[in-house]
């Protein structure tokens, strides 16, 4: 049996999303029937801005709240224990508290404010005195056990370092005070990928920041025309919600337009400000850039060796998970429509769609080589000017034209990182319809460096398909971390009913 310990932000103060889903109930079934499991926290890419995946894991000596004397006092007191890692499932472990009269397993959330370092004695804000090292026991057990209390902590430390336990140690309780550090700031100026038009870009602003995550907008004193009389209502409207990671495919660099010949909406002054950091850059100069400027060098992209750049030519013909396609659910035949003086960017198309161009990063994880479809089972769409079966080589040769080189495109991940992905094992997964709603998912297949993820309460129609390095996919518990809401499935299982 196991108890919940609620979750304590690290902000002190924020108040919890209202009627945002639990996975209480999953947690306490994987314990007691062994046959619920979750994606790992060392699977997926660093949701956050600091890297957990090393600090923490089964079987790890930490220190914890112990609960029980959180009511004792008006100004409780910081009394903490310590206890082993049991079980871990995304950012949740189940914690066994050390030498008690009874089992005491419990799950809690690694970056809740109650969770820290073995040795990690310093007190918090909002407790009373010093730091307690205490067992949770009641008074019942106090009574039949009169604890040493001196004794049972020296023997919990004597015993971990004879067996060479690993402890959570003092990186993680710095990681956890740099949790929400950035080099980006609210008011910051970006170029955002129109989510109803793709073959535009708008100067768009930095309105809140969670971990990795920002919400954008695009506002009118950067908008040339009336703002509210735009299609692409979730990046415009008053309290507009369109969230993107900082590596989304919806974000670029200020200059990026101009640079690369890209249509933009933008008033004539940024129009002029940008032509000069294209003129800069073209002379091989530094650009000036404003202080608001995102520039290029601050977006973290994976780099492509010179050498490999120097291959990709236009034309050149590859298969193609389209980030603004809402069901996410094929490949499409695509074509290098252009390529980018940006290093790393393509302007791309759907064959069939040319006027549907994208610009994207060869690396972003939607870009696969020819025949990726087939190998891994995925439905390809074929152009509308292909009649019959559609066979890449005869498309190619009807086209006169040549597949994009396979190492221009993402690399397959290792087999032991694949394998991670279990089938009908749990996560959070970003809507790309709504990009301001977050999911309870589950993995349904694998193709290859892709898995396909089933919302829960939806029916399959529903299912996308995500790269696993997506940061679109999350382990369960970041939702809660960052403030956001976890949608409810709209009808929900037996499994994930909660309480």
């Amino acid at each position: 049996m196991s108890i919940y310990n609620g979750f304590y932000p690290l902000a002190i103060g924020r108040q919890p999303v209202d009627d945002s889903f639990s996975w209480i109930n999953l947690l306490h079934q994987r314990v007691q029937q062994k046959d619920v499991s979750f994606v790992p926290l060392n699977a997926l890419a660093v949701p956050l801005k600091q890297d957990f995946r090393e600090s923490i894991d089964v079987g790890h000596l930490f220190l914890t709240r112990a609960h029980q004397y959180d009511t004792l006092r008006r100004k409780p007191k910081d009394v903490r224990w310590y206890a082993d890692v049991d079980d871990m499932c995304g950012f949740y472990v189940l914690g066994n508290m050390k030498r008690c009269v009874n089992e005491k397993k419990f799950w809690v959330n690694i970056l809740s404010r109650t969770v820290y370092s073995r040795d990690n004695i310093r007190v918090e804000p909002n407790m009373d005195g010093r730091v307690h090292i205490f067992p949770p026991i009641t008074a019942v057990e106090y009574e039949k056990n009169t604890p040493d209390f001196k004794t049972e902590r020296r023997l919990i430390l004597e015993e971990a370092e004879a067996a060479n336990q690993p402890s959570v140690g003092a990186e993680f309780d710095e990681k956890k005070d740099r949790l929400e550090e950035t080099e980006f700031f609210v008011g910051q100026r970006l170029e955002l990928l129109d989510n109803n038009d793709s073959s535009r870009l708008h100067v768009a602003r930095i309105q809140e920041i969670r971990g990795r995550r920002w919400r954008v907008k695009i506002v009118q004193e950067d908008c040339p025309t009336d703002l509210y009389s735009m299609l692409n209502e979730s990046q415009t409207e008053k309290d507009g919600t369109f969230w993107v990671d900082e590596e989304s495919v919806f974000v670029f660099p200020v200059g990026f337009a101009a640079i690369n010949g890209y249509n933009i909406v933008a008033k004539d002054d940024y129009i002029t400000h940008t032509e000069r950091i294209r003129d800069s850059v073209n002379a091989q100069q530094p650009p000036a850039y404003d202080p608001v400027d995102i520039q290029v060098t601050v977006l973290r992209r994976e780099a492509i060796p010179r050498n490999l750049w120097s291959m990709i030519e236009e034309g050149q013909k590859f298969e193609f998970l389209d980030p603004l396609d809402a069901k996410q659910n094929e490949l499409t035949v695509a074509t290098v429509r252009k390529v980018c003086k940006t290093h790393g960017y393509v302007i791309v198309s759907a064959d069939g769609s040319e006027e549907e161009t994208v610009p994207i990063h060869l690396m972003s994880g939607y870009i696969f080589p020819v025949g990726y479809a087939e190998k891994y089972g995925m439905k390809l769409k074929k152009p509308s000017n292909f009649r019959g079966r559609f066979a890449w080589n005869k498309y190619l040769a009807q086209e006169g034209a040549v597949r994009i080189p396979e190492v221009l495109t993402k690399p397959m991940p290792s087999q032991e990182r694949l394998d991670k992905f279990k089938i009908g094992a749990y996560l959070e997964a970003g809507d790309m319809n709504d990009n301001t709603s977050i999911h309870p998912a589950r993995i349904v297949s694998h193709h290859g460096r892709v898995v396909r993820v089933f919302y829960e309460g939806y029916d399959s129609s529903h299912d996308a398909y995500f790269d696993i390095d997506s940061h679109n996919l999350f382990p369960i518990g970041f939702s809660e971390i960052c403030n956001f809401k976890l949608q409810r499935p709209t009808v929900e299982s037996s499994s994930s009913v909660q309480v």
